[in-house]
């Protein structure tokens, strides 16, 4: 956004800009990170993520140091204001990504010690389409990029639906085998701090159209999240060799 030509200089507000665009970078990474030390159960590059995590924490009382600072310093015209509160608004959703990457790591450190179960590959996908979502939301906004935005806001569903199709596949597996009860816990926390990836962009893309048009979503969010409505599925004991005979 140009603001030169306003009332107030933009210097501050630049300043902010590469602030805030060095933070999502850090967090895009540790997410991206943190996906793949999951995928390949790498112990190591989960603990790196875990110790970075203070610095993505650092970069949000930066950020809302410098907001606090030139909001004292007097009015601001409109634009720049919705400009500053945007700013304040992703910087808190991208720390909130930045915790969920360092709890994704910390259980890393716990599953990676067990046989892998078989949802996985799975919890794994919804790792990769959480990423996809946070690249494409911080490019919309970088881009002021308003349909960029709105397509974001409209496709958190998908993850949803995704995460419904891994956590019935947990509980299957939890079920038929009772070793892996452990891990699949695990695993449950795992794709929930996905799934709540995606509501962060869901939240940054509300910050961008408010952004651009001075106006909230009022349609109603995209959810999809129906784990708290899934019936745990009576074994298969004729399968696996429980069942009576005739």
């Amino acid at each position: 956004m140009n603001l030169a030509g306003q009332s107030r200089p933009p210097e501050p507000m630049r300043a902010l800009e590469i602030d805030l665009a060095q933070m999502a970078g850090l967090v895009e990474s540790q997410l991206a990170e943190s996906i793949s030390a999951f995928e390949r159960r790498d112990v190591g590059a989960a603990e790196r993520i875990i110790a970075a995590d203070q610095r993505v924490d650092a970069f949000h009382q930066l950020v809302e140091t410098k907001v606090m600072a030139l909001l004292s310093r007097g009015p601001l015209a409109a634009a720049q204001l919705r400009e500053v509160m945007t700013f304040m608004k992703v910087a808190g959703e991208l720390e909130r990504v930045g915790d969920l990457a360092k709890n994704v790591a910390k259980r890393t450190l716990v599953v990676s010690r067990e046989p892998p179960p078989r949802p996985y590959s799975g919890v794994a996908r919804m790792g990769r389409e959480s990423l996809r979502q946070i690249a494409d939301i911080l490019n919309a906004y970088n881009a002021r990029n308003l349909a960029a935005a709105k397509a974001v806001w409209g496709g958190d569903d998908e993850l949803d639906e995704l995460y419904n199709s891994v956590f019935r596949e947990i509980l299957l597996a939890m079920m038929e085998d009772p070793g892996q009860v452990n891990a699949c816990t695990h695993l449950v926390f795992i794709a929930k701090n996905f799934e709540r990836v995606g509501d962060h962009a869901t939240n940054i893309a509300e910050a961008v159209h408010f952004l651009l048009t001075g106006s909230a979503l009022v349609h109603e969010r995209p959810k999809g999240d129906e784990t708290s409505l899934t019936k745990v599925p009576a074994p298969d004991t004729e399968n696996r060799g429980g069942g009576r005979s005739a």
